[in-house]
This record gives C-alpha cells, sequence and structure tokens, in this order.
C-alpha cells in the first residue's frame, strides 16, 4: 500500500473523530443555566430574565455557529484550515463577531457587553466577548468564548481564564460588521 494510502488512513479517521459535538439540546440547557447563574452572580443588580436570555442566546447561536464553520476539536486546526483556504471561515474574531449582534439585540439594561482581545496583534491574538454588570468594572466581567470549543460555548471570570490576559477593544479597534451596532451615529444601518 503506498504511503499516502497509509497515511490516508491514519489521518482521516483522526479528523473524523475530532469534530465537535455541541450535546443535546438539554445539555445546552443545563449549561444556560449555569452560565445565568453566574452572570447572576455579577452583582444584586442584574436581572434574572437578562441573564438567562444572554445564556440561552450565547449557547444556542454557538451551536448553530459550530453547524456552519463544522469546526475540528482542536482549535489550532480549525485555523489551519481557514488560512490555507479549505475552509471559508472560522477564526475566533468571527465567531465573536457572529455571536455579539445576537446579543447585543437583547437590549440589555442590567448587563453590559463589551468586545474583547487578549494579545492584540500577535500571532497568538484570541478574541472573545466580556459581559459584565451594568457600569462594573471590565476586569470583575464574564468571558465568552464560542471558538475555544468550537461552539461548546466556554466562559469564566477573568481572573479564572489563565490561558488569556484579556483587554477591552479599543473603541477605534471595532469591527466594521459591529460598527452600525455600536456606533450608529457614525455608521447608520442601511
Amino acid at each position: 500500500m503506498p504511503a499516502v494510502s497509509r497515511f490516508c488512513l491514519v489521518i482521516l479517521p483522526c479528523v473524523i473523530a475530532s469534530c465537535v459535538n455541541v450535546g443535546t439540546p438539554e445539555q445546552r440547557r443545563e449549561k444556560a443555566a449555569r452560565l445565568s447563574h453566574d452572570l447572576q452572580q455579577l452583582a444584586p443588580s442584574v436581572s434574572r430574565a437578562e441573564a438567562d436570555q444572554v445564556a440561552s442566546t450565547a449557547m444556542e447561536e454557538s451551536a448553530k455557529m459550530s453547524l456552519d464553520f463544522k469546526p475540528l476539536s482542536l482549535p489550532w486546526m480549525n485555523n489551519g484550515l481557514v488560512n490555507s483556504g479549505l475552509r471559508k471561515r472560522g477564526l475566533c474574531y468571527q465567531w465573536r463577531d457572529d455571536l455579539f449582534p445576537h446579543l447585543h439585540r437583547l437590549n440589555l439594561k442590567t448587563l453590559d457587553l463589551h468586545l474583547t482581545s487578549s494579545r492584540r496583534a500577535t500571532l497568538l491574538e484570541h478574541n472573545g466577548i466580556v459581559v459584565t454588570a451594568k457600569g462594573q468594572r471590565f476586569e470583575d466581567g464574564i468571558v465568552l468564548d464560542p471558538w475555544r470549543k468550537g461552539g461548546r460555548l466556554w466562559w469564566g471570570t477573568l481572573q479564572q481564564d489563565k490561558r488569556h490576559p484579556w483587554k477591552p477593544l479599543p473603541h477605534e479597534l471595532t469591527p466594521m460588521v459591529l460598527r452600525p451596532l455600536l456606533m450608529p451615529e457614525l455608521y447608520p444601518s442601511p
């Protein structure tokens, strides 16, 4: 058997086995309930209904994006596929930019959404969303990261996330696709 065929026989099962499973609707509801609880712990002023909305929206939209992006379980493999042109989308900023509008449309009154990046402008750059209680310090928020586990939403406090030194994304670096939402006076929607 040629070496290429043997290589394919070994690699193909690994690739197939590494596809992400976002869990059942029931499992996602359970995770959303835990995320809602964590969001409510940000401050007494956080509305339970808003925390529930953010949690279920983030969980379900991340799962839907996983169907679109078809990620493998190792995030760096997804980046390799996108960067080599084998996949059209699936980089961390694309997950963030696709999730953010769904959360923004909730018109939150007791929670704030922040675009965030870690190690910006380096090869290790990573992007996500931080949720804080209204007016709360960025550093006290919870990171939402749909990319890290390929649609199985990861979240945690900035202190819990030892992998990424999160910083607020500077206003002037707001992605063009999100500017109509965040800067409607400068970028009115069509």
